[in-house]
């Protein structure tokens, strides 16, 4: 049983490895990964769908807003301040920067780039969420072994 675990424990880092490797995230991933030694088995495997979940709604939202004929650059700002704060939290690199990109595109007021911006985190969030995908599916193996 605990062989088992082990082997878990090392394929999840493995990926994690890889994600570190493909720049997808940066150490602070890893990082957030050990918490789960001092906040409980559960923390990571809780956190990682928040964060999933909340990403989906909030580029879903920026998309909307860039939709409209006028766009709401107020919101738009809180949205990105909202996805690169998440992002940079948990070590999400490749998003993180992407957000920089659209923040610098919201004080322009330039929905061009903007629309670029938000395409580019869409697509860094679909990257990774694959990966979390497979994370996730770990972890929950490996709690199930405690």
């Amino acid at each position: 049983m605990a062989d088992e675990k082990e082997v878990l424990n090392q394929q999840l880092l493995g990926i994690i490895s890889s994600m570190e490797e493909q720049d997808l995230v940066n150490p602070r991933f890893r990082m957030v990964h050990s918490l789960k030694e001092s906040n409980g088995p559960f923390f990571f495997a809780e956190l990682i769908p928040t964060f999933c979940s909340d990403s989906r709604t909030t580029i879903r939202e920026m998309i909307q807003i860039l939709e409209k004929p006028v766009v709401d650059f107020h919101l738009l700002e809180e949205l990105c301040m909202k996805i690169k704060g998440a992002s940079a939290c948990i070590g999400a690199q490749q998003m993180s920067l992407a957000s920089g990109d659209l923040f610098r595109a919201v004080i322009d007021k330039c929905k061009e780039r903007c629309i670029v911006a938000v395409d580019a985190i869409k697509h860094e969030f679909l990257r990774l969420n694959d990966k979390m995908d497979a994370i996730l599916q770990l972890e929950r193996r490996i709690i199930s072994h405690h």
